[in-house]
């Protein structure tokens, strides 16, 4: 799994890139997340997380790294992440770690590991924080695809963007976080 970085203002831009893979992050991919994450929080010049990917997909699946799938609770930056085309089973989990969600019109959402005769803890935990724990439980047992309409009534997804802006609608937003009162957001995210 590669990783894109790039620093705009106050703003730790991180993207997924091995779209040929459809995003898929491995156990090296997920330290590797967690390495520029950490890095992120650790520079007192940024101020949001703006997390991404390159091509169709945004994540297809990722080992279930428990640091990685408690990293929302954990942090005290904020991580916008933009999602787009397929997000499932790990990469669901990374969607809801995010503090805030702006998907594009279309995006797939799922907890399919079930079908492969898999299940983590670590990612259904992930997903029933965001989203209540009876409404993963049933997604996590069924594997069903759900749409963006169903994740943003869920309060999975905060924004919802035509494909073509979702890079735009997830910078303003990223942007406006990232130039926020940081004291504010560090105490708002103790809560």
């Amino acid at each position: 799994m590669k990783l894109r970085i790039e620093l705009d203002g106050r703003l730790y831009r991180i993207a997924l890139s091995s779209p040929e893979m459809r995003n898929v992050l491995d156990a090296e991919g997920c330290r590797d997340l967690m390495r520029e994450i950490h890095a992120a929080e650790a520079d007192a010049n940024v101020g949001a997380i703006l997390l991404e990917a390159d091509g169709h997909i945004f994540c297809a699946g990722c080992e279930p790294d428990e640091e990685l799938m408690a990293i929302g609770r954990n942090i005290t930056k904020p991580i916008i992440a933009a999602v787009q085309g397929v997000v499932l089973s790990g990469g669901l989990a990374l969607a809801a770690n995010a503090h805030v969600v702006i998907a594009a019109q279309g995006t797939s959402f799922g907890l399919t590991d079930i079908r492969e005769g898999r299940f983590s803890a670590a990612i259904l935990g992930a997903v029933a924080r965001a989203i209540g724990e009876r409404r993963a439980l049933e997604l996590g047992l069924s594997g069903r695809v759900f749409s963006t309409p169903e994740a943003l009534a869920w309060g999975l997804v905060h924004h919802v963007a035509p494909a073509f802006e979702l890079d735009d609608r997830a910078m303003e937003v990223a942007i406006g976080i990232a130039n926020a009162n940081p004291d504010a957001i560090r105490a708002m995210l103790k809560i």
